[in-house]
């Protein structure tokens, strides 16, 4: 009896590669996901209280521009970046196309007005047609 002897001309298998870009897609998901909510408590700040309004999740068209207080001077964050100079926050949102977009304002409580103002005029000047002003909702308070 005799034997075949086989060639191979290419790989002995193939490998099905869709389960590991399903994996990677999930983890880039989770990445940004987590991203973004590190960012959000990369800059606690406490909220003024507010019986009324309504709730909003933040989207991908808002931008979130954060003032606290540090120990005593107001610090100016954009998505979560630190804003040495209010001068440069103009052309910054114009960058961003700003004014097609919500721009969601959370500010310290301990803040005075004069802290905000110059932020709220930034985003005028630069073509904001809103502004959102964050606020924590009160609890045992009736109201909407």
């Amino acid at each position: 009896m005799k034997l075949r002897s086989f060639q191979r001309s290419g790989p002995a298998g193939k490998i099905n590669v869709t389960p590991l870009i399903d994996v990677v897609m999930v983890l880039i998901i989770f990445y940004l996901i987590v991203g973004k909510m590190a960012s959000d408590r990369k800059a606690p700040v406490s909220l003024p209280s507010s019986a009324i309004g309504t709730s909003e999740e933040g989207g991908g068209k808002t931008i979130v521009l954060t003032i606290r207080d540090q120990s005593g001077k107001a610090q100016v964050l954009l998505d979560g970046a630190e804003i040495t100079n209010i001068a440069s926050l103009v052309p910054m949102l114009t960058g961003m196309d700003a004014s097609k977009r919500v721009v969601q304002l959370r500010a310290d409580k301990t803040l005075a007005y004069g802290a905000v103002a110059p932020v709220l005029e930034a985003c005028r000047s630069a073509g904001i047609a809103s502004v959102k002003l964050a606020t924590q909702r009160e609890h045992g308070k009736a109201g909407g």
